[in-house]
């Protein structure tokens, strides 16, 4: 988000807390957690909203867990003794979740800019400040240290929530189907930060919050060009917000001079506020105090909070499709790690040649081999984060180091370097969410890795059913656990599992048409696509070409055309409007590898 002062500031949200806001909105949801499967306590999507000190109302801290896995803060407050101004905002961004910690270690101030027409962001002044550490003892809970400069000084406080993000609660999902996917009522979601292009250094938080309301700020400059805020509430979220109401609070300092009885809702006038995309609007202001004005502005979002998901029209499944092949695999090869980024998928290790690394590039249809694996496996699992890509777990083929549990291979200079803290699962898949790495297991648990701080911690199954050759993808925010087998003897399970990380609970999903395991599974933003895999629950064994989808929104899979061949240890990839199966198996519990790689294209 390099975008001048919003590569720092429009990558935040703002939270505004007037004496009679916090009064208002301190019950506005605060929900009690449903039965986690997870611990430790790590700071998750649940936490971005709005915290302050109820004996300090009139100021607190807005926080965005954003979809990167960093962190991003505001804290809205008045500037201290002596200082120039009535208002003040504490902006920190690139925030390491530590656990139960977030870290900020560069936190700034701004002034310089002029509300209105004669905004210009070219006078904008960033000021250092200090740190600030957030440290969470539950999901309603956090305490807060800081140190600032001497004219701010340093100190503590306990934190409570005023508010959670409609979706995003600490007591799971509201808006869900029968089936218990998301609903397309709760895919429209704007809460993020947004910005004027033109006015780069001021811009607006929208929060949609669980009661159908939205809480609104506008962070800014006064006419001396020192730091403003004004805040509102439209009764109604959605496509139209109109906040008739907006206040201006004034009327004390930071630190120990601040006195929430000091605190004055000073009116400011009213804003409008139309979307015309998930991505876009147009605001109208008109305020009844004079420096500021009226105007028209044009806010474009910035940030996505994570768990967060915005969908402009109903998504179809493509079921009038046609199957058609793409360039060959290097290598005939089955049971690979697969992971995509960008235009980009990566296959590695797997049968038929346990150390290969190979890209294909799919604007291009070509592939490209890379830097060997370092060990030689079967059934390993890959994410890429970032600019890397985890390599981890699987089965000994014996060639190269079978000690360690995994690498990270840099897409820069294609090189692998050990990283001994991944964990050593095997037969399922990984999938990157919100910045960190998940790896499925056979077992059905899932374990959740920090790739900054590279520590793990380990989902609870959902239930006993076993998930060998099961897929894990992520989709709407949310974790699928999908199909696999289990038991003795084997049999293949059509189940559904989807996780949600703000709540840290699971629930029941959709049930596959065809049950199975070995399968390839890709998403988009709004698709996901389910093909091949084998069965072995019954005699004889068979390799399945069965197809399926689901959109976002939607309640139930849809059968789409058959693959021309059945094939089973695949990976899969979407690249624009198809799916890919590259290579594979063509014969049930065997690995008769192929090098076809089949395309559904719509």
């Amino acid at each position: 988000m390099a975008r001048g002062l919003h590569a720092a500031i429009a990558a935040s949200g703002m939270a505004a807390f007037s004496a009679g806001y916090a009064c208002d909105l301190r019950h506005a949801h605060i929900a009690t957690p449903a039965a986690k499967v997870v611990s430790p306590l790590w700071a998750g999507p649940a936490f971005s909203g709005t915290w302050f000190a109820p004996e300090r109302s009139g100021e607190g801290i807005s926080l965005q867990i954003l979809d990167n896995g960093t962190a991003l803060a505001l804290w809205f407050t008045y500037p201290p003794a002596g200082a120039a101004g009535q208002q003040a905002w504490i902006y920190a961004q690139d925030g390491r979740v530590e656990g139960d910690r977030v870290v900020f270690d560069a936190a700034i101030t701004t002034r310089g800019p002029r509300f209105g027409a004669g905004f210009d962001a070219a006078s904008l002044q960033i000021i250092p400040w200090g740190t600030i550490v957030l440290r969470f003892t539950d999901c309603n809970t956090a305490d807060l240290t800081y140190a600032g400069p001497t004219a701010w000084g340093s100190g503590g406080r306990r934190l409570t929530r005023l508010t959670a993000y409609a979706e995003l609660e600490c007591d799971g999902k509201k808006k869900l189907t029968s089936s218990g996917t998301r609903a397309i009522e709760g895919l429209k979601q704007r809460t993020a930060l947004w910005f004027d292009p033109a006015h780069n250094g001021e811009g607006w938080v929208n929060e949609e919050l669980p009661d159908g309301r939205t809480q609104f700020f506008w962070y800014t400059y006064d006419a001396s060009g020192e730091q403003a805020w004004v805040l509102g509430v439209s009764p109604t979220s959605g496509d139209h917000l109109s906040i008739a109401d907006m206040y201006r609070p004034v009327g004390t300092r930071f630190g120990s001079g601040f006195d929430p009885n000091a605190v004055q809702r000073s009116d400011w006038g009213r804003v409008d506020l139309d979307f015309s995309s998930c991505n876009a609007g147009e605001l109208r202001y008109q305020s009844s105090v004079a420096a500021f004005g009226s105007g028209t502005l044009r806010p474009t979002r910035v940030t996505k909070v994570a768990g967060t998901s915005c969908v402009d029209t109903v998504p179809a499944v493509p079921t009038n499709g046609t199957w058609t092949t793409a360039a060959r695999m290097p290598t005939a090869q089955s049971e690979v790690a697969t992971t995509t980024l960008g235009g980009m998928s990566y296959v590695a290790g797997g049968f038929g040649d346990p150390q290969a690394f190979h890209r294909f590039d799919a604007a291009a249809n070509s592939w490209r081999t890379l830097a060997q694996v370092p060990g030689g496996r079967d059934h390993p699992l890959a994410a890429a984060v970032g600019g890397d890509i985890l390599f981890a777990g699987g089965y000994s083929q014996g060639v190269g180091d079978q000690v360690t549990p995994g690498w990270r291979y840099s897409i820069a200079s294609d090189r692998w370097a050990a990283e001994p803290e991944l964990p050593s699962p095997a037969a399922s898949s990984a999938v990157q969410l919100n910045g960190f790495a998940y790896f499925g297991t056979i077992s059905g648990a899932v374990y959740q890795y920090n790739p900054r701080t590279k520590t793990s911690r380990l989902l609870a199954r959902p239930y006993t059913l076993s998930r060998d050759h099961s897929q894990l993808v992520a989709f709407q925010g949310e974790l699928w656990m999908i199909g696999g087998r289990g038991g003795s003897p084997l049999v293949e399970t059509g189940r559904v599992a989807i996780f949600d990380p703000a709540s840290e609970t699971w629930r029941d999903g959709p049930l596959l048409n065809v049950a199975r395991a070995g399968f390839a599974a890709a998403t988009t933003e709004t698709l996901l696509i389910v093909a091949g895999g084998e069965s072995l629950g019954s005699q004889p064994f068979r390799t399945i070409r069965s197809m399926e989808g689901i959109g976002a929104g939607g309640p139930s899979w849809t059968v789409l055309p058959e693959a021309p061949n059945g094939v089973h240890g695949v990976p899969g990839a979407i690249h624009g409007n198809a799916f890919y199966l590259m290579g594979g198996s063509g014969i049930a519990a065997t690995a008769a590898n192929t090098s076809e790689v089949q395309v559904y294209r719509w």
